[in-house]
């Protein structure tokens, strides 16, 4: 597998910075990224998140299903994913929602399992054929879960299988990045500020600094 990165926001400009660098895949939203960003939840909204993404090149917009029975989920899901093919759908792990998610998976839609917290929900996601699941690393932290250790339980797991990617969600930090991806995770979604601080360090910027003085300096 390659390396897959999201930022999270429903806000196009905060795309930018991901594209113009290079390292963009997709965006991944949910209902309270939208509402923080001063939108209705809803399938307008969905409709110009997706006219965005197309628009900025992505190869992948994930949008989160609405609902609280599992057919009210799996009709958010379906008018979700007849936007575009570059849609995946977010479905919660919760009992509802792997009855919707199963049911999409048949249909050939691809899904992720969001607020996944454990090993035995990632094996679930993995048996009905989900792409994606997404835990919280930072909210397990806060929570006083074992979350390394869930995590490589996640990881362990979608390895065996191949066909699903654990999507890592919620990072607060570079360091936490550095750590995971030592730790052979390949896929994450990070905030707009993290995105901005991704790709630099101060000695790096130092070197290139003094490259520039010596480049200007054999001119003279």
């Amino acid at each position: 597998m390659t390396y897959r990165l999201f930022i999270d926001s429903a806000n196009a400009g905060d795309w930018k910075i991901g594209r113009s660098r290079g390292w963009l895949h997709g965006v991944t939203t949910n209902p309270l990224i939208i509402s923080r960003a001063g939108k209705k939840v809803d399938l307008p909204t969905a409709a110009q998140l997706v006219a965005d993404a197309r628009e900025a090149g992505l190869a992948e917009i994930q949008l989160q299903v609405t609902g609280h029975s599992a057919a009210e989920l799996l009709a958010s899901g379906r008018a979700l994913r007849n936007l575009w093919h570059g849609v995946t759908v977010k479905v919660p792990a919760t009992g509802p929602g792997f009855e919707a998610a199963s049911a999409l998976c048949r249909d050939g839609v691809p899904v992720t399992i969001t607020a996944c917290y454990t090993a035995h929900q990632t094996m679930l996601a993995a048996s009905i054929g989900a792409h994606y699941v997404a835990p919280y690393y930072g909210r397990m932290l806060d929570a006083g879960i074992d979350a390394d250790g869930c995590l490589d339980a996640m990881l362990s797991i979608a390895g065996r299988l191949g066909n699903l990617r654990v999507l890592v969600a919620s990072i607060r930090s570079i360091d936490q990045l550095d750590s995971l991806t030592a730790r052979g995770f390949d896929t994450f979604t990070v905030t707009p500020a993290l995105a901005g601080a991704m790709g630099q360090d101060a000695q790096s910027d130092a070197a290139a600094a003094d490259f520039m003085k010596a480049a200007e300096t054999s001119l003279k």
